[in-house]
């Protein structure tokens, strides 16, 4: 065939100047090469750019014929459950090397596919290139969500159309795109689809169109012959780099060899010495120790004991020096410590200095390695043989000891971690269980042989295999056929269980039979197995689970609940645990989910699973939107879940006609911070329908009074004299009776508002029938946190979550970032109905006139049926109590101290034991560190 009829042009001959490692894409550069010559797109965008072969071929050509494209690569360089999860270094690498190059016409953008489309206007791309996740749902919400972007003249490519396993979907939606679109197929490469949505297709590519009409087969053969020959090329320079590292390695192996016989006849020689020196020192040894008997048992050792302890006392002080001393120069010296302590002193007194040193010494000084899991692991959660036996007992005093059927999918797990998860069931210390294994037509022929021998070594291992590939749901629902217990655990085929976990599963269900769902703490475990990021989890938190799968491990559900239900629900793959708790929940009461503060589950960690990274936008996390938004309508809330970087948000609808808002902000004289915090909610604030009431507290600051006069030309702000003594709760309490709103704005003077939308999103959460307070994100003005939500019994009371984190961390497991429960939530910032406001009697302005009555406030609509929500989407700064100066008189001090005390004996019980917190995390830092010890116990209460 001559090179007229192969239709080669020089636009095909493209020799790439890089190309790395997977090259599953470069055998189409020639083809995308030869599309970027011919379209000349205005706006080249590509979605999931891995290492660069397929971007930076099309970066290449655009320079090389000198076009005016603008190019942009989208992705988080995180990977997914097909392309695997990779380090850091392929972003950076492929960063470094584009940068240099192509920086002036082409943009990485390392964020969702989602999140970059508020980048680009409607109709304006022309190239789109959708190589992200391959399921069928993923790549097909990439095309819809996309496909508003697309040009007149845009043409879409689709890579890996030719591959049918591991959950790849792309061919699926291919062959319903290509009967809707002219199209070119090209199947070598693991397939790639060429889409012309586009109505103005451009000549050239027309008459490509044309042409591969008359002749696929031979235009097929052409790019695959064009596409091999740099495959080729590659696959020679890596033989001859290989070539060489062996070189290298033989030479330095020889070496090594040569080194280790001349440390081997040294070794000899020594162990020859050694031997001797031996029979000498034990020698020496016996005639020691018949000298030590006899002076343990003199009269002299019983009177130099108190010498012994005091020197033993002595060292111990001098470790504690040395902590001293470096907790001292990590401060700033003693100059900064020194100051630090004196501003304590004068806001809390000696009694509150006291009790601050003792928490430093205590977390920083004797416990400098907080953060050491492996440590903590060792120390508080590895059982000891007198515990496993404690707790082996206590099963037999227990009055239910129900059968627990726990279900285990697989499809070609590795083996060795498939035999570890068996065994971690086999292992439990609770006897009464099944493990019910459903094989999903496994093609590795090692799983087979190993399920049939454990079904045959124990038959409370009942295994099924499925004659075709179902995928998850399909595959445990045929796993339930197995089950005959009275309750369902889930169990994942490379994880392993606690062996105490169905242990504590069943003494939650003898606490209380009631219960019928349970779920547990959980870590993750690596290849090696050892464990690392645990995930201590809060009480049942409605908020929290909505923004994230709270329950995920271990999930144990009661059977007949499962089967109401109807099992697993196909369709939402990847997030079918998620969907199933979803669904549970609609058919329970709050009381009835129940939370065990320990880790139970430890999740594997490898490339190919969803513990590795759920930052990107993988399948489950598709799924999972799916999935909470069935349940939402299923509901009937009018609300709308979003995929999000670290969860999902749910934004509820607010009713057509808005209700008053009136926002009420104490101050004395603070002019700068007053005007400031009017100002920004003037002049940012989206939401239409507010007033704002000043209290003014007995001003009288010339500039400040006239200042006020002026706010009198704004009908929607009213200032309001109240000249009593300062009394927070009293000043607010006075607001609210003023104030003409359905909803109550509690906001301090300090306050500015860096999110326009962050009244709107404020109500739309009070006007839920089932919400309390609510509370914003607050920022320092340095852009470090701080208000995420109240922790209660934080330093001895209550304490912020994530205090002092920077803007763009998410937070402990996301919860900086994500909508949820807290127990309370700061006043700065606090909207609530005024009618439930009025209801719990307002704030306390009897025993909590300045501090704690927000805390108090909140605890009250929690004990009245409320739950009290954070969302990190109302950001303001906060320049915290900028106005109020210190707590350093005698007077304001013992006002604290009672206000302090008043706050533990009300609420003793929670303060202890936060339900939006884990008792294995600190309370004595802001921080979600680990507790040492934690405040669980070792074994469990006996149950009557």
């Amino acid at each position: 065939m001559s090179k007229e009829q192969l239709h080669i042009d020089n636009d095909m001959l493209i020799e790439p100047q890089r190309v790395v490692f997977p090259v599953s894409w470069v055998g189409h550069i020639p083809l995308a090469a030869w599309l970027i010559a011919k379209l000349k797109p205005s706006v080249f965008v590509e979605l999931g750019t891995h290492t660069g072969n397929s971007y930076l071929s099309c970066c290449q050509t655009v320079e090389q014929h000198g076009l005016t494209t603008r190019c942009y690569a989208v992705d988080t360089w995180q990977g997914d459950e097909h392309a695997g999860h990779y380090s850091h270094r392929v972003f950076d690498e492929l960063s470094a090397y584009h940068n240099e190059r192509y920086s002036r016409f082409s943009q990485l953008l390392r964020m969702t596919f989602d999140d970059a489309q508020a980048y680009f206007s409607d109709a304006s791309v022309d190239l789109l290139h959708i190589d992200g996740l391959h399921t069928y749902d993923a790549v097909k919400h990439d095309f819809e969500t996309w496909q508003p972007k697309l040009s007149s003249r845009s043409v879409v490519l689709f890579h890996d159309t030719n591959v049918r396993e591991r959950g790849f979907g792309v061919w699926q939606l291919w062959d319903e795109l290509s009967a809707q679109y002219p199209h070119m197929h090209f199947p070598h490469s693991h397939g790639l689809g060429v889409l012309f949505v586009g109505r103005d297709t451009p000549p050239a590519m027309h008459l490509m169109l044309e042409r591969y009409q008359q002749d696929a087969a031979g235009l097929q053969r052409l790019f695959a012959h064009l596409g091999d020959r740099i495959v080729q090329r590659y696959e020679r320079h890596q033989l001859q780099q290989a070539i060489a590292e062996r070189d290298q390695h033989l030479k330095e192996y020889h070496q090594v060899v040569m080194d280790r016989d001349k440390r081997i006849a040294e070794q000899a020689a020594d162990l020859a010495d050694n031997r001797e020196t031996l029979t000498q020192c034990e020698a020496q040894l016996v005639q020691t120790t018949l000298r030590l008997n006899e002076q343990l048992g003199s009269t002299s050792w019983r009177i130099t004991r108190p010498l012994r302890e005091t020197t033993a006392q002595f060292k111990h002080a001098r470790q504690l020096a040395g902590g001293l001393k470096r907790f001292v120069q990590q401060r700033g010296g003693p100059g900064a410590v020194l100051k630090k302590t004196w501003s304590l002193y004068r806001q809390e007194g000696w009694g509150g200095l006291t009790q601050s040193v003792q928490r430093v010494v205590r977390r920083d000084i004797a416990h400098p390695a907080r953060h050491d899991y492996s440590d903590w692991v060792a120390r508080y959660d590895t059982l000891t043989p007198e515990v496993r036996q404690q707790l082996r007992d206590h099963v037999e005093t227990l009055p239910r000891t129900p059968l627990i059927s726990v279900v285990m999918p697989t499809y070609n797990p590795n083996p060795d971690w498939l035999i570890e998860a068996i065994e971690s069931v086999r292992q439990q210390l609770y006897p009464h269980w099944q493990l019910c294994i459903a094989d999903d037509a496994s093609t590795d022929p090692a799983i087979r042989p190993i399920l049939e021998r454990y079904a045959q070594e124990d038959d409370r291992i009942k295994v099924i295999f499925r004659e075709r590939n179902g995928h998850i749901s399909a595959t445990s629902n045929s796993a339930l056929t197995l089950a005959s217990g009275e309750w369902i655990a889930l169990l994942d085929h490379d994880d392993c269980l606690a062996e105490s976990a169905l242990f504590w599963v069943v003494d939650a269900i003898n606490q209380d039979p009631q219960r019928r769902l349970i779920y547990s703490d959980e870590d993750k475990i690596d290849a090696q197995g050892r464990r690392f990021d645990p995930y201590f989890k809060t009480d049942w938190n409605e908020g929290l689970f909505y923004s994230q799968n709270l329950i995920t491990h271990l999930g144990v559900y009661h059977a007949e609940l499962v089967r109401r239900i109807g099992g697993f629900k196909e369709g939402v793959e990847g997030a079918q645990d998620y969907d199933l708790a979803l669904r549970c929940i609609e058919h329970l009461t709050p009381a009835q989910i129940h939370h065990v503060p320990r880790v139970l589950y430890h999740w594997r960690v490898h490339a190919e699973s969803t513990a590795q990274s759920s930052d990107a936008k993988p399948y489950a996390m598709i799924a999972g939107e799916k999935a909470l938004q069935a349940h939402l309508n299923r509901q009937g809330v009018q609300a709308k879940a979003t995929l999000m970087n670290y969860g999902y948000r749910v934004q509820y609808a607010l009713p057509e006609v808005l209700p008053k808002v009136s926002l009420i902000i104490p101050t004395r004289n603070g002019l700068q911070l007053t005007r400031q915090c009017i100002e920004s909610i003037v002049e940012k604030t989206t939401y239409p329908d507010y007033e704002i009431i000043v209290i003014d507290n007995g001003s009288d600051d010339p500039d400040t009074l006239r200042y006020f006069e002026t706010l009198k030309a704004d009908d929607r702000i009213r200032v309001i004299r109240d000249e009593r003594p300062f009394n927070y709760s009293a000043l607010n309490n006075a607001g609210v009776k003023q104030a003409h709103g359905d909803i109550i704005g509690l906001l301090n003077n300090d306050l500015e508002v860096i999110s326009p939308e962050w009244l709107t999103e404020m109500v739309s959460h009070a006007l839920r029938p089932e919400v309390g307070a609510v509370g914003a994100r607050l920022w320092y003005p340095d852009d470090t946190l701080q208000h995420g939500g109240v922790i209660l019994g934080i330093g001895g009371w209550a304490g912020h979550a994530h205090k002092g984190f920077s803007k763009g961390s998410p937070g402990y497991v996301g919860r900086m970032s994500l909508i949820s429960d807290f127990s309370a939530v700061t006043a700065a910032c606090l909207v609530v109905q005024k009618k439930r406001f009025e209801a719990v009697g307002g704030l306390n302005e009897t025993e909590l006139q300045v501090a704690c009555n927000d805390v108090d406030l909140c605890l009250r609509l929690r004990e009245a049926g409320y739950r009290n929500v954070f969302t990190p989407y109302a950001d303001l700064y906060h320049h915290e109590s900028a106005t109020r100066g210190f707590e350093d008189t005698p007077e304001k001090k013992a006002r604290f101290e009672k206000e302090r005390q008043y706050m533990i004996q009300r609420w003793g019980s929670v303060m202890s034991n936060d339900p939006a917190y884990n008792p294995n995390l600190t309370l004595d830092h802001e921080d979600f560190s680990l507790a040492w010890p934690p405040r669980v116990a070792p074994v469990p209460e006996r149950v009557d």
